[in-house]
């Protein structure tokens, strides 16, 4: 019976040291951190439908500027939420000030781990030999 070894295959390199903002963090890029980048990610979209609202235009100003007030409150909490669960109590306001006070910079903070945490799993492809002749039934006549 042979033995087939997916450990030379699947590469898991998923505890990082990432240094942001001046400060060096541990992070486990793990099903927990995937969940908490995942939610913040749904709220951002949702806060942005909420502007898209299609009755938008029937509802007056002074509705209106309370709406995108209260819309970026919450996709600032939001993600301020979740890089304190990611990197530590206090650090999603820190960040915030870090950044001069922008929501679109704690996103972009936020859309780079993700990114890193993407890479953190690799499968290697095993590298197979292509044949010249392959005989498929479609192309063998009889």
């Amino acid at each position: 019976m042979s033995i087939i070894d997916l450990d030379k295959r699947i590469k898991v390199d998923n505890k990082v040291d990432v240094k942001l903002a001046g400060k060096t963090y541990k992070i486990l890029f793990d099903d927990n951190f995937q969940k908490t980048v995942a939610k913040s990610s749904v709220e951002f979209m949702n806060g942005l439908k909420a502007l898209d609202d299609p009755s938008w235009e029937d509802k007056d100003m002074a509705l209106q500027k309370k709406d995108v007030e209260n819309t970026f409150n919450s996709v600032k909490n939001s993600a301020i939420s979740a890089l304190d669960k990611l990197l530590g109590s206090g650090e999603g306001k820190r960040l915030y000030k870090y950044y001069n006070y922008s929501t679109d910079a704690l996103g972009a903070v936020l859309n780079a781990l993700n990114d890193e945490a993407n890479k953190s799993v690799e499968v290697k492809e095993k590298k197979r030999k292509k044949l010249k002749h392959l005989a498929t039934p479609t192309s063998v006549k009889g």
